[in-house]
């Protein structure tokens, strides 16, 4: 087998037996300052700086006669959830798998797709399986709770909607 690593459309290297790429995020912020960029951390009275500041540099007030100064204000960093994604073949298996690892950094969601050995006695010789995550699977990397079908919510489950009830 002949494979080549591409990043961004440039051949990086040439890989030719069982094999594992893999892209790690460092990622040690999950929020920053949307008004002065600074990396923020959660507290339990909000957000603070670097410094352990609740006050930003950059806070601008509705108010007219406000003092300047203010709370930080939070944005989520992009891809800040994701630890690490990788790809890995593996011939013997005749399988490629993905891999998403999402804060807990000890594991990962993974994704197969295998061919069956043409000579297996199987209707199956020959075609390629599909292996997904799911819910009930032995060792799951973090629970996974059905939105709808194929879509998941990783974690804690999602709030129940609320029904409205409507005077007779």
């Amino acid at each position: 087998m002949f494979a080549a690593l591409a990043v961004d459309g440039t051949t990086v290297n040439s890989l030719d037996e069982d094999s594992t790429i893999e892209l790690i995020f460092d990622a040690d912020t999950e929020f920053r300052c949307s008004a002065c960029g600074a990396d923020l951390v959660e507290t339990p009275g909000g957000f603070d700086d670097d410094n352990g500041e609740p006050d930003c540099p950059a806070y601008q007030s509705d108010e007219p006669d406000a003092d300047g100064t203010g709370p930080h204000s939070p944005e989520r960093v992009a891809l800040s959830w994701c630890n690490s994604a990788g790809i890995r073949t593996n011939e013997t298996d005749d399988a490629i798998t993905l891999s998403l690892s999402t804060g807990d950094p000890r594991g990962a969601f993974t994704i197969t797709i295998r061919r069956v050995p043409d000579g297996a006695d199987s209707p199956l010789a020959g075609r390629l399986l599909l292996h997904l995550p799911h819910p009930g699977e032995p060792m799951p990397h973090d629970v996974l709770h059905p939105l709808h079908p194929g879509t998941f919510v990783i974690g804690r489950p999602a709030p129940a909607t609320r029904t409205h009830l409507t005077a007779a």
